[in-house]
């Protein structure tokens, strides 16, 4: 069922951003849960102050950043879909990674099953969706340049 919902809001969001904004996104995710991660515990005391700073600095990236990065997913036809639907599915599994690593393991658990906890959040599968979407980019780019 999990995979099936993100499956669904993935190629929801591929359609809603659009290709000129997935890898802007994705790069404001990286810097996100980078700074997130770099905030000193005393100032964000409770899990959820964590999780809505990281939305937040994620917003106001891509909504500050409309002309800091212009990469996009080039090209057209079905394989342009294909790409388009593959990264905004990694951004959207990347994204609740991050957001399950962020809120404590317990709490995580009451909404998805401790399979799907470990397959997005522990410390090897958040290292694991970090690298997929940047790998796919690599692959994408050389196809594209051959």
């Amino acid at each position: 069922m999990l995979a099936l919902f993100v499956a669904l809001i993935s190629f929801v969001f591929g359609m809603f951003i659009g290709r000129y904004r997935l890898i802007s996104i994705l790069v404001n995710i990286y810097v996100s849960y980078s700074i997130v991660n770099v905030i000193p515990e005393r100032f964000l005391t409770e899990y959820y102050y964590k999780v809505f700073i990281f939305w937040i600095i994620i917003a106001v990236l891509t909504l500050a950043s409309r002309r800091l990065f212009e990469v996009y997913i080039t090209g057209s036809g079905s394989g342009f879909l294909w790409r388009i639907f593959v990264m905004s599915f990694l951004e959207t599994v990347f994204l609740i990674s991050v957001s399950l690593s962020l809120i404590p393991k317990k709490i995580s658990l009451e909404y998805v099953s401790a399979d799907a906890y470990n397959y997005l959040a522990s410390e090897w599968a958040i290292l694991i969706w970090m690298l997929i979407p940047l790998a796919f980019l690599f692959f994408i780019h050389k196809r594209i340049n051959r």
